[in-house]
């Protein structure tokens, strides 16, 4: 193995948490793989990442000791995988690592990410409840953490339970010269909005699988919505804020949403390279109005964002953005029309409809690839990981979200 040649921790704990997204866009339609297929295809997937030479070559050798445990959500969003989670380990630390939103996933985007019309008490997963405000979480983000905390079929054993054992194997081996064990939750898009609130949980149970306070949480969140209001903000700082490094780009449209004020913002982001557009302000709006209520306040919220360029169009056969997402690019540009042509009470100019497009193209290339280049990330690491290891994205799944997006955005208080 080559010798390693070190990263900052923030570029190590996003490529071990990046690696995890390998099942994003994979699935048939028609014929779903069963749960324990997509969980032997993602640990071939994580494996071959972990032991790329390319990889070893930045982060060292690292092992996948837990999962990947996947979720599918009940029929009929069991085509796509919902959820997904794993552990990696390099000597006395432990990194966690939570998939981002599936785009083929429709319970991804219509629950777990934009169900924030209604929110849970935290007080369910604290030992006792917490005082002042009730420090509350979007529905969504909470029915995306119960999904993480459940119990791996396979191993019979959640998240919490791998610890105890872990943590109970280092009590037996310890003496005054052992190191505290370090665990770092992680994500990026959805992943970054669970993270913090995974990290919580466990911190709120830590007595009951660390009993001698021997591991140190930290939490990366990378490009995260909100998960909870503004209480849960506070109560999230209090405890875990000191060991938090929250990222986001400050062009990147997931992390303005949703707070009220931040998601104001998003119409003119790409200004005036891509102009303030009808079609984004009406998507913005349903997003304020169903957020409205909540008081939605980022953990760590004053953290200075990654100042963002614009990234101007690139030829597909010279981009370095996975080739995936270029075709999505094409691909949501064509669902979008047929979807608004269909549909004349959503009919908009040609004119909007190309304004719509560049401004999504940008906003997908601000949410991955530019992360990337804002954290100096090695080319030929990013590269590597940026390839994508699933199937192409598959226009009828794609066209299919496009048109569900449009329906849900007429009737918002309809779930398809």
């Amino acid at each position: 193995m080559e010798q390693v040649v070190t990263l900052n921790e923030t570029q190590k704990i996003l490529t071990l948490g990046w690696i995890i997204n390998g099942l994003s866009g994979y699935g048939d339609r028609l014929d779903p793989l069963r749960r324990e297929e997509m969980e032997l295809l993602l640990t071939e997937r994580i494996d071959q990442r972990l032991n790329d030479s390319i990889v070893q070559k930045y982060i060292g050798k690292w092992e996948r000791v837990w999962g990947p445990f996947v979720y599918l959500a009940p029929p009929p969003f069991n085509r796509f995988a919902t959820n997904a989670i794993y552990v990696a380990r390099q000597g006395n630390q432990y990194v966690i690592g939570i998939a981002g939103t599936n785009f083929k996933s429709i319970h991804n985007w219509f629950i777990e990410d934009f169900y924030v019309g209604a929110q849970a008490e935290w007080a369910e997963y604290a030992d006792t409840k917490p005082p002042g405000l009730p420090p509350k979480i979007s529905l969504g983000t909470k029915i995306g953490l119960d999904n993480l905390l459940k119990e791996h079929p396979g191993t019979k054993t959640n998240i919490i339970d791998f610890f105890k054992e872990q943590l109970k194997e280092a009590d037996e081996e310890a003496d005054e010269k052992v190191d505290k064990v370090e665990i770092v939750v992680t994500g990026h898009s959805l992943g970054g909005a669970l993270s913090p609130v995974l990290a919580l949980a466990l911190h709120e149970k830590k007595s009951t699988w660390d009993p001698n306070s021997r591991a140190k949480l930290k939490v990366f969140p990378f490009a995260g919505p909100t998960p909870g209001n503004l209480a849960f903000a506070i109560y999230y700082d209090l405890r875990l804020g000191i060991n938090t490094t929250r990222v986001w780009n400050n062009l990147d449209i997931v992390p303005h949403a949703w707070n009220q004020e931040m998601l104001k913002k998003i119409p003119t982001l790409y200004e005036p390279e891509i102009p303030s557009n009808p079609l984004i302000e009406w998507y913005v709006n349903i997003g304020k109005f169903l957020s409205l209520l909540g008081t939605y306040t980022n953990v760590k919220a004053l953290t200075p964002a990654l100042e963002g360029e614009f990234r101007p169009p690139v030829p597909a056969e010279t981009s370095q953005t996975s080739s995936k997402q270029v075709e999505l690019n094409v691909q949501l540009s064509e669902s979008l029309k047929s979807a608004l042509t269909a549909n004349e009470e959503l009919s908009v100019s040609d004119e909007v409809k190309e304004g719509f497009n560049k401004f999504m193209a940008q906003a997908l290339e601000q949410h991955i690839a530019a992360y990337f280049d804002l954290l100096d990330f090695p080319t030929e690491l990013k590269e590597f990981l940026l390839t994508p290891l699933s199937a192409s994205a598959d226009p009828e799944a794609t066209e299919s979200l496009i048109t569900k997006l449009l329906e849900y955005s007429a009737n918002p208080d309809v779930a398809h």
